[in-house]
């Protein structure tokens, strides 16, 4: 990155920029203001201009950050042109401003003297200011926010508005909130949700603490300013407060809205908007998500490599915990994860991760899928498309033991939408804190179809948590330790559980690893290595994809066939790319043209009976460009010695990818053909099970 100097600011140009270029307007002249299209939690923001201006929160106070957080989401909804950048963010300033999956181009850094020219060069674009004060309760900041994002305006205090006139920047004060006398939380809450909380959006809440000490003055604020949506902090341990909380979730559409920010406890927050199927994406230390947003990039979903032999082992699936904060995978992950690279790949770990990545900062997740290697697996952070607890474990004040998430429409919904996103980030196995009941393990299985399976916790030993197998597809697996914090406590648990197998038959074990404490990539290795020392030839620790597929292949059930090193798969045309139909990705794609007459031939190596078919085409794209979207039919037989062909269905790529087969079927060969017609296929999935 070179240095240029630029009037009082400071011209930082990113290397291999491939930004759009800006007009002379400072706006791109390509895809231009934000979307939300029904099928996102969160908005589709418009690509980074070419040149985007910059400022260090540290040359802002408090108020100042209230003001340049909502100017940031003002302006960037019409063209991401605005960072707020962390001198202190412990991954670096600028570290993922320069990461090339981010595709950001020049920095101009404005310093604190001349923090209110950059207000002046985007002061035609805002309508006018809300006037509060913090003098009676620092929670007029969030209500001003709020106000604020409904009327295109800057949340400012007098004194900030007086520096805005020494300027000369002249904006009209369009609502006072200095005259109100609330003095609590709940009165200020209450009046919002009476009087602003109708014209906010319903699918998106932002829960943000306002406090001058510790508080979160400009974390998630830029999107609740370019959405409209609602900033609230309110202490559900309180039952007054958690009371006026689910009014506000009750307007809230399960499947169809998301909490960004985070609570005044975990559990009592995370419950309260379970209760309403709604996931929350840990997001209280989380920044620029308005510019993150509007990269864009397809994600790219990393290939899996085959699946190992079945044999009598015991197979240990090791997770690492809180990818589900996205705070977390913009910080401390990528301080851990480029700090350990060179242990990185070594041995096999799961790291957990937040589906919503793929709306909020794709180049972030896309970072950790192109520099993974291929025995890290990334799997979803509980419970899916955002932290939920379905069944809570640990009584906390304002968390009761018991079912947080009702089944019906509220299950249905966060599944639902969770299965959206676990395709769009090509995860296949859920953490799901704590645990689910039967009706909600069985909406798992109905409304995931993708899922391979899920781990349950218990942090108490209570004995209803337990491992069970759901219609016959899904297995949900029982943590041994459900947050392991040292490489002693997790050694001899597995040593103990090894100890007490019969070795009758493959042993599966679970374990998470609490990444705040001990166990990091290093202690990782170490504690894989003397595991293996101690049982040569008898332990193989496993990608959690693996280790759900190899388990339902021990225990008869039904497994993709297509990660097996024994299926072949033949085509009569464009074999250059025909791994690309069993390799994992739904981000490779394997074309057929309509003179080619395609025939697709899977050989499995020996029968099993066959349930189900996946079959994925590439997802509509967002830009709008569908020409990869192509509709076909295809007809599929099966056959027991690759001679005699039996029809078996006929798969439209209009209808859901699922192909069920009832009863299952019994054959050993596969063959897909395609008559006169464009195809594009990313994925061909094959689920059987081995016949007795």
């Amino acid at each position: 990155m070179s240095l240029i100097a630029c009037g009082t600011a400071t011209l930082l140009c990113a290397n291999d920029s491939d930004s759009p270029n800006a007009t002379s307007t400072g706006i791109s002249a390509s895809r231009t203001q934000m979307r939300w299209p029904t099928d996102r939690v969160l908005p589709v923001f418009a690509r980074p201009a070419s040149q985007i201006d910059a400022i260090e929160i540290q040359s802002l106070t408090r108020d100042e950050r209230i003001a340049f957080s909502a100017l940031q989401g003002r302006i960037n909804s019409t063209q991401p042109r605005l960072l707020l950048l962390d001198a202190r963010a412990e991954e670096g300033r600028d570290t993922w401003v320069e990461t090339p999956t981010n595709n950001l181009g020049e920095r101009i850094l404005f310093v604190r003297e001349d923090r209110f020219e950059l207000v002046a060069k985007y002061a035609d674009e805002i309508s006018g200011l809300v006037l509060y004060e913090t003098d009676v309760s620092d929670h007029y900041r969030n209500l001003a926010c709020t106000v604020a994002g409904l009327h295109n305006a800057l949340p400012v205090t007098s004194e900030i508005q007086q520096e805005l006139l020494k300027h000369g920047i002249e904006l009209d004060v369009l609502v006072d909130l200095t005259k109100l006398r609330f003095q609590t939380p709940l009165e200020i809450y209450r009046h919002l949700h009476t009087t602003y909380w109708p014209r906010c959006t319903k699918r998106l809440i932002v829960s943000a603490n306002p406090r001058s000490r510790g508080g979160d003055l400009h974390h998630t604020r830029d999107i609740a300013a370019a959405t409209g949506a609602a900033v609230v902090w309110l202490d559900n341990r309180n039952p007054d407060e958690r009371t006026l909380m689910r009014m506000f979730f009750s307007d809230m559409d399960a499947g169809n809205a998301i909490v960004l920010g985070w609570y005044t406890t975990e559990r009592s927050g995370i419950t309260t908007a379970s209760e309403f199927g709604i996931g929350t994406l840990p997001a209280d230390h989380f920044s620029n998500g308005s510019v993150y947003a509007g990269t864009n990039s397809p994600i790219q979903i990393p290939p899996v490599p085959p699946k190992p032999l079945l044999e009598n082992k015991a197979y240990i699936a090791l997770f690492v915990s809180d990818g589900d904060n996205i705070q977390y995978a913009q910080h401390a992950m990528r301080r851990i994860w480029d700090a350990y690279e060179s242990m990185r790949g070594r041995v096999p770990i799961n790291w957990t991760i937040a589906p919503g990545l793929a709306d909020v900062a794709p180049g972030i997740m896309n970072y950790y899928y192109t520099t993974a290697t291929d025995k890290e697996c990334f799997v979803s952070g509980p419970s899916g498309m955002g932290y939920a607890i379905p069944f809570n474990t640990l009584k906390e004040p304002g968390a009761p033991v018991g079912t947080a998430m009702a089944g019906g429409n509220k299950m249905a919904g966060y599944t639902q939408l969770t299965q959206t996103y676990l395709e769009r980030s090509g995860l296949r196995v859920i953490t799901i804190w704590d645990d689910a009941t039967a009706d909600q393990r069985d909406a798992y299985e109905r409304f995931c179809p993708s899922l391979y399976g899920a781990t349950v916790q218990n942090f108490q030993d209570v004995p209803s948590v337990t491992s069970s197998d759901v219609n016959g597809r899904v297995h949900f697996d029982k943590l041994v330790i459900p947050y392991a914090g040292s490489f002693s406590h997790a050694y001899r648990s597995v040593v103990d559980q090894i100890e007490r197998w019969d070795g009758a038959s493959p042993l599966f074990l679970s374990y998470q690893a609490n990444i705040w404490q001990e166990l990091k990539p290093d202690r990782i290795v170490q504690l894989q290595h003397a595991i293996t020392a101690k049982y040569p030839d008898k332990v193989k620790f496993v990608r959690a994809d693996h280790y759900f597929n190899l388990f339902n292949e021990a225990n008869g059930l039904p497994w993709n066939l297509s990660m097996s090193t024994k299926t072949q798969v033949n085509a009569n045309c464009n074999e250059k790319n025909l791994s690309h139909v069993t390799d994992g990705s739904t981000s490779t794609v394997w074309n057929a043209t309509r003179d080619q007459n395609a025939t697709l031939l899977f050989d499995f190596g020996e029968q099993y009976a066959v349930s189900r078919l996946h079959i994925q085409t590439p997802r509509p794209s967002i830009e709008g460009d569908d020409s990869a979207h192509e509709e076909f039919t295809m007809t599929i037989e099966c056959s027991i010695d690759g001679n005699d062909w039996t029809p078996l269905k006929t798969f439209d790529s209009t209808m859901n990818s699922v192909v069920r087969i009832s009863p299952a079927r019994a054959f050993q060969f596969l063959r897909m053909s395609l008559i006169d017609q464009n195809a594009t296929i990313s994925e061909i999935e094959v689920f059987g099970s081995r016949v007795p």
